[in-house]
């Protein structure tokens, strides 16, 4: 298969995915029993955040961390393919490995920024946000034959390593955040 053809694989791999995993989430968001609040307490929250009152911050548009880091995966994904495409055929350049290249480093600067971001406002979630984001370059590692011969997959593996330090300095960014928070 071509290129194109394992990126379309890909992108209805990861939508179905991600569509499993919000019928999950809803399906689970159901079962759960709402908590039993006095109206004095009721009046006392009205207008406060949710988990403001708990001292924590709430996340990007109420967003879980792990529907930041797909929608980190998607975007940089787009720009990836759709941008390259688009300035591949704008400046005429011929598909070589040196145009490729700055799409690659480009790809990885998106990912490694959503990584830091996220880990940033939930520590908690280094374990699996760097993974989520990288998911497209662990697929295709995987899957395409020529992932090992051509050599970009230093570019795209070196992603993955910044993605995890840039995970970690955040996630300790974070946690002193919360840390001088609470004091």
């Amino acid at each position: 298969m071509d290129n194109k053809t394992n990126a379309i694989v890909l992108i209805v791999i990861t939508i179905i995915f991600l569509f499993v995993v919000i019928a999950f989430k809803i399906k689970s968001d159901k079962k759960r029993r709402s908590l039993v609040i006095s109206s004095a307490e009721r009046e006392k929250n009205i207008g406060l955040v949710k988990n403001e009152s708990q001292g924590k911050k709430p996340y990007l548009w109420g967003i879980p961390s792990w529907g930041l880091a797909l929608l980190t995966m998607f975007l940089a994904f787009v720009i990836l393919m759709v941008v390259g495409d688009i300035l591949t055929a704008i400046f005429k350049m011929p598909e070589s490995d040196i145009g490729d290249l700055v799409f690659y480093i480009l790809y990885n600067l998106i990912i490694a920024g959503g990584c830091f971001y996220i880990c940033r406002q939930n520590p908690k979630s280094i374990w699996y946000v760097p993974v989520l984001c990288n998911i497209i370059g662990i697929i295709s590692a995987i899957i395409e034959p020529n992932f090992w011969i051509s050599s970009l997959w230093i570019v795209i593996c070196s992603g993955w390593v910044l993605s995890i330090i840039v995970s970690i300095m955040g996630a300790r960014l974070g946690s002193k955040k919360e840390i001088l928070s609470i004091q």
